[in-house]
């Protein structure tokens, strides 16, 4: 399924997600691991889930109800891996701590990608994706 053109900026970035999860489950060093993925976070992922927070689930919930477990999913999925990357940073997660972060920001991308975009390109009538697209563009560009 195509993606709605609103959503597709999210989904390159999910692309490197993958790439990042899959190099911290195929990890063999923890401090190394530890760095490779605090390069992504902060140069990625971690502008990638303000984004998300702050632009496409308050557009959504603009539009209409929003899928709740949907969403309590979506943030406390980020909130692991928030955690995992302040661990990483303070060199205290363990190596097989590291492998599991990769598993859930694996889960976690796949899930967004799955559910819950389609549901916000469902509910969402071809204006509110117009302007949702005009918002994640500006805040692309303006990390």
């Amino acid at each position: 399924m195509k993606r709605a053109e609103a959503l597709q900026p999210l989904s390159r970035d999910h692309l490197k997600s993958l790439l990042a999860a899959k190099r911290l489950r195929n990890a063999t060093d923890a401090v190394q691991a530890g760095r490779d993925f605090l390069d992504f976070w902060e140069t990625e992922g971690q502008h990638h889930f303000r984004v998300e927070e702050e632009v496409l689930l308050p557009s959504w919930a603009l539009h209409c109800p929003v899928d709740r477990v949907a969403v309590a999913r979506m943030l406390e999925e980020h909130l692991a891996i928030r955690r995992g990357a302040l661990r990483a940073g303070a060199e205290e997660a363990s190596l097989e701590e590291l492998r599991d972060l990769g598993r859930l920001l694996d889960d976690h991308v796949r899930f967004e990608e799955r559910e819950l975009f389609p549901m916000v390109e469902a509910a969402l009538a071809p204006e509110d994706l117009g302007r949702l697209a005009i918002a994640i563009e500006r805040a692309e560009e303006n990390p």
